[in-house]
């Protein structure tokens, strides 16, 4: 066969810099989709957009967990108190209408751990209350 009609081999495409730098490339592309990710998500709680604001007419006043499967829910629906049980089997069903608890209120939010402290309390160290705390226990002692 004469070589004019010979192909070339075929060379494989390379990358800039191999695939390290593309691997490094991908990680950080996927760090700052995250990064945004949260950015967003941040600013759309701080402005309720994806929730019930502070004038819903629907409020969940408490919920109980009784195993894994069912639930109890305190809601108060307009000036309506209902208890609905809620399980893995069907909807929830109203399980009875409270009458005269007008009185019960929404309780206060428990303000969000932060994520260091979370980290101290899984670690077992201890803050500079806990520290605290187990040095009185000891001088009773």
């Amino acid at each position: 066969m004469p070589a004019w009609l010979q192909a070339p081999a075929p060379q494989p495409p390379s990358l800039p810099g191999g695939y390290g730098l593309a691997l490094l490339q991908s990680l950080l592309a996927l760090a700052a989709i995250c990064i945004l990710a949260w950015v967003v998500l941040r600013w759309s709680a701080q402005r309720r957009l994806f929730g019930a604001g502070a004038a819903a007419r629907i409020r969940v006043l408490e919920r109980v967990f009784l195993d894994g499967r069912r639930v109890l829910y305190l809601v108060r629906v307009g000036d309506r108190t209902l208890l609905l049980g809620a399980g893995e089997s069907g909807p929830p069903a109203v399980l009875a209408t409270l009458e005269g608890v007008e009185d019960l209120t929404v309780p206060a939010p428990v303000p969000p751990r932060r994520f260091g402290d979370v980290l101290r309390a899984f670690g077992g160290r201890k803050t500079e209350t806990n520290a605290g705390a187990a040095h009185d226990a000891r001088e009773e002692a």
